[in-house]
């Protein structure tokens, strides 16, 4: 048997950045890499330090990066995953990691943000220098909802938004819609061009 036989890939070969720091959410990196993988997706874990900087979840999980943020494009990417855990709070303060959202936004590409990953599209700004989650329909962890509304967003209570290329989820338990809503979104984009 071969792998083709079971598996139906319909992201094969897109190239997806996973943004990650010390104290992520393990289940927030290791799930939307493995399962992204699964449907053939080259995942990259950047983070704000060198490459091959090991990364430790909230529960201990490492987690090895392959790039720096400073040493990638946005161009080279289909899709952006930002985890949540604490990660994000280190992340947000990194610019580089927030041009590359908002150029993956003025791109059209899919940017998926759960748990506390939101934070990210609260502090990346756009041009006019309004948060990119000004005016969009998206959710969160419940403890930075007030920061996801006082940045403009449309925050609601459900599972996964998804609001032009932004797609949001609230906690780890949302994590298999969140993952089939990005690769949703990959495989559409794929079918439109």
């Amino acid at each position: 048997w071969t792998m083709d036989s079971f598996f139906v890939q319909r992201i094969l070969g897109a190239k997806v950045a996973l943004f990650c720091d010390f104290a992520f959410e393990d289940l927030e990196v290791t799930y939307p890499q493995k399962r992204l993988e699964e449907e053939g997706a080259v995942v990259s874990v950047i983070g704000g330090a060198a490459a091959g900087t090991k990364y430790t979840g909230k529960f201990g999980y490492p987690v090895i990066s392959h790039a720096c943020i400073d040493n990638v494009s946005p161009d080279a990417f289909d899709a952006l995953v930002i985890p949540g855990g604490f990660s994000p709070d280190y992340m947000r303060r990194n610019p580089a990691m927030l041009a590359f959202i908002v150029r993956m936004l003025e791109q059209g590409k899919p940017v998926g943000a759960i748990c506390h990953g939101p934070w990210m599209l609260c502090s990346a700004r756009d041009a006019s220098g309004k948060p990119v989650c000004s005016g969009v329909r998206c959710t969160s962890f419940g403890a930075i909802k007030d920061d996801v509304i006082n940045a403009g967003g449309m925050w609601v209570d459900e599972p996964v938004v998804v609001d032009a290329n932004i797609i949001t989820a609230r906690t780890p338990a949302d994590l298999t819609p969140f993952c089939h809503a990005i690769i949703h979104a990959l495989a559409a984009r794929r079918a439109a061009a």
